[in-house]
C-alpha cells in the first residue's frame, strides 16, 4: 500500500462521533466542527490493516509517550547526523539506506573482519545497491560501530520510556515504531489523538467494530476512484501528455534523470519489474527509522525512498506513461502551486479539476490537492468557476496568466505587494472570468460564513443580546481635593521589635507571606548584576572620618578671602 500522507483519519473520526450517541449533542457538535477544520491533519488509519489500527488507537491513550518520542528524536537523529555530516552525499545515501534494515548495523560491525559474511549481510539490498554499500562497509567501519552504539543507548532508552506502561501499550509503540510516518503525524496533531484516545477508551468494541466497517467501505471507494483515474486518463489523450510533461519537469527540478534509472530497484535493462516481486517490495517497504529521520536533503518528509516517477503516479516507457496510482500529495502541491502549469497544461488541469468534482468528499490526493489550491485562492475562484464545464480550460488558463502577472508584478514592486482582489481590480478588463468568478465567490463567503455560524450555535452558548448601558448622571459636586501621597521614608537601620515574623503574627501590624517564586527569580535576575559595597551592619567603635565635599572655586568678585587650607572641610 502506498503511503498517502494526512488522509481519511479524520474523516473516519468525523463518522464515528456523528453516531457516538454517548457522548452529549454539544460535545458531538463540537468534535464534528474540529475534524471539519482538520480533514488531512493525520494519516489515513482505517486503510492499513487490523493489528496497525488498533496499535494506533491503543497508543493515543497516551499521548504523553508521542511528545517525548519526539524529544528523543530531536536528539538522537542530531548525533546520527552529526556521525555523517563530514562524508560525501553518495556516502551519506549508503548509511541512509542501510539504516532502514533493522539489526543490519549490529551483524556488519560483528562481521567486520569477514569479507565473505559482510557481502552475504548486504544480499538483503537489490542487486545494483550492493557493491557501493560493501566498498561504504569496508571503508567506513568505524563510523558503523558508532552507529551501532547509537542505536544500542536509543534502544535503552526508549524501553525505559515505555516501561512503566501496560503490556498492550507498550506492543503499540513498538508496532509504530515500523510506521514511522504515522508517529510523526499523531505528535503533529495531538490534539486529535487524544480525542481519538478518549473516544477509544470510552468504547473500544464499538470503535473497533466502526473501523472494520469502514475499512472496507473506504477501501472500495478508492478502488473505484483509482480505476475512474486510469480510465479517464486514457480517454484524454491531451491530458495525459501534459502528465508526463509535467512528471519530466517535477523529476528535473528536483535534481533526478528521467532518461536514467540507475539506482531505481524496480528497473532492470529499461524494463519494470512487476509490483509483486517480494524482494522490491521488501527493499522499499522498508522505512528510514523513526529516531534518524528521512535524509536531511528531502524537501519533504520522505520515509520511503520510492523512486522518482512514483510521485507522478505512473512509470514510463518507450510507447508512453503507465499510470499506477494517483499522483502524490507532494507533486499535487508542486503543480498547483506554480500557475504557469495552469497556462501550460491547461487539459491537465481540467482533468484534474473534474476529478476532484467529482470525488469532491474523496480523501485522495487528487481531491485534497486542488482543495487546498482552491482554499488559497478563494477570494478569486469561486465554486461555480470549478463546476462550469463551459471554457474549463480557458478560464484556467486566464487564472494562470492572471496569478503569473501578479507574481512578477510583486517581484518587480517587493516594497508595495498587491493582493489577488488589489491586482483584479487594476486589471478587470483583462480578466473577466476571474472578475465574475470573483464577484460569484463572495456571495459564496458569505453563505459558508453564515453555516458556520450555524453549525456552532449548536454547541456554543448562545449570545445573548446586550442591553445598553444608562449614561452616568453628572455630578455638580466639586470634587474632593486630592492630598499627595508623602513618599515613603527609607526603613530604619535599627532592628524593632516586630521585626521578627514571629512576633508580628501576633501583634495588629499587617503581615504577608513572601513570594517565594517572585522572589527567586528576582534573586537569579540580580545575580548577573554588580554588587554595590554595602556599609557595615554594626557601628564601629571609632567612626570613620566624614568623606571630604568638593568645593567650587570662588568667584573672583565676591569671593571671601580664604581663611585657611582646612576651611573646604565639612563639618
Amino acid at each position: 500500500m502506498q503511503f498517502i500522507p494526512k488522509l481519511w483519519f479524520v474523516g473516519t473520526l468525523l463518522l464515528v462521533v456523528n453516531q457516538y450517541t454517548v457522548l452529549a449533542q454539544t460535545d458531538v457538535a463540537l468534535l464534528k466542527d474540529l475534524a471539519d477544520e482538520n480533514k488531512k491533519s493525520v494519516d489515513a488509519l482505517i486503510l492499513y490493516p487490523s493489528e496497525t489500527r488498533l496499535a494506533i488507537l491503543e497508543a493515543t491513550k497516551y499521548p504523553e509517550v508521542f511528545i517525548k518520542m519526539q524529544d528523543m528524536r530531536e536528539k538522537t537523529s542530531a548525533a546520527f547526523r552529526t556521525l555523517l555530516e563530514d562524508f560525501p552525499r553518495s556516502t551519506q545515501e549508503v548509511f541512509y539506506d542501510l539504516s532502514r534494515y533493522p539489526g543490519l548495523t549490529a551483524v556488519l560491525v560483528q562481521q567486520k573482519n569477514k569479507p565473505d559474511a559482510l557481502r552475504k549481510a548486504l544480499e538483503v539490498l537489490p542487486d545494483s545497491k550492493r557493491e557501493d554499500a560493501y566498498g561504504v562497509v569496508t571503508w567506513q567501519m568505524p563510523t558503523f560501530v558508532q552507529i551501532n552504539d547509537l542505536n544500542q543507548t536509543t534502544r535503552r532508552a526508549f524501553d525505559r520510556l515505555i516501561a512503566g506502561y501496560s503490556a498492550p501499550a507498550q506492543q503499540a509503540f513498538e508496532h509504530l515504531l515500523g510506521l514511522p510516518e504515522v508517529i510523526d503525524l499523531l505528535n503533529e496533531d495531538l490534539r486529535f489523538s487524544i480525542l481519538v484516545g478518549e473516544t477509544y477508551r470510552d468504547n473500544p468494541a464499538w470503535v473497533i467494530q466502526k473501523m472494520d466497517s469502514l475499512n472496507l467501505a473506504v477501501a472500495r471507494s478508492q478502488a473505484e476512484e483509482l480505476e475512474n483515474w486510469k480510465t479517464s486518463l486514457e480517454n484524454d489523450p491531451d491530458a495525459k501528455a501534459e502528465l508526463q510533461s509535467a512528471a519530466k519537469e517535477y523529476a528535473t527540478e528536483n535534481g533526478y534523470k528521467t532518461d536514467e534509472y540507475s539506482g531505481d530497484d524496480l528497473y532492470y535493462n529499461g524494463e519494470y519489474y512487476d509490483q509483486d516481486d517480494p524482494i522490491v517490495l521488501h527493499h522499499y517497504y522498508n522505512p528510514y527509522p523513526y529516531w534518524y529521520g528521512y535524509p536531511w536533503w528531502d524537501s519533504y518528509p520522505r520515509w520511503r525512498p520510492y523512486p522518482w516517477w512514483w510521485d507522478c503516479g505512473g512509470y514510463f516507457q518507450p510507447h508512453g506513461m503507465v499510470v499506477v496510482y494517483f499522483p502524490s500529495y507532494y507533486f499535487m502541491h508542486w503543480y498547483f502551486d506554480r500557475p504557469y502549469h495552469h497556462e501550460h497544461y491547461n487539459h491537465l488541469s481540467t482533468h484534474f479539476v473534474n476529478h476532484y468534482d467529482g470525488h469532491r468528499h474523496s480523501g485522495t490526493t487528487i481531491t485534497m490537492g486542488v482543495r487546498d489550491w482552491h482554499d488559497r485562492n478563494r477570494a478569486v475562484i469561486s465554486d461555480d468557476f470549478l463546476s462550469d464545464k463551459t471554457r474549463l480550460p480557458e478560464r484556467l488558463k486566464e487564472y494562470g496568466q492572471f496569478e503569473t502577472g501578479r507574481q512578477t508584478y510583486n517581484a518587480k514592486n517587493p516594497k508595495t505587494p498587491v493582493s489577488q482582489e488589489e491586482y483584479l481590480d487594476k486589471n478587470m478588463r483583462k480578466y473577466p472570468d476571474l472578475q465574475r468568478s470573483r464577484e460569484a465567490a463572495k456571495t459564496e463567503i458569505k453563505r459558508e460564513n453564515e453555516i458556520n455560524q450555524e453549525k456552532r450555535s449548536d454547541w456554543a452558548p448562545p449570545k445573548a443580546p446586550a442591553k445598553p448601558e444608562p449614561a452616568p448622571t453628572p455630578s455638580t459636586e466639586r470634587p474632593p481635593r486630592i492630598e499627595p501621597t508623602p513618599a515613603p521614608m527609607p526603613p530604619s537601620r535599627e532592628r524593632t521589635k516586630t521585626d521578627n515574623p514571629a512576633q508580628r503574627i501576633h501583634t495588629k501590624e499587617p503581615w504577608s507571606l513572601p513570594d517565594e517564586a517572585k522572589d527567586y527569580h528576582r534573586q537569579k535576575w540580580e545575580e548577573s548584576r554588580p554588587v554595590p559595597r554595602q556599609p557595615q551592619q554594626t557601628r564601629p567603635s571609632n567612626p570613620a572620618p566624614a568623606p571630604k565635599r568638593e568645593v567650587k572655586p570662588p568667584n573672583k568678585v565676591n569671593a571671601p578671602a580664604q581663611k585657611g587650607k582646612n576651611s573646604g572641610r565639612g563639618n
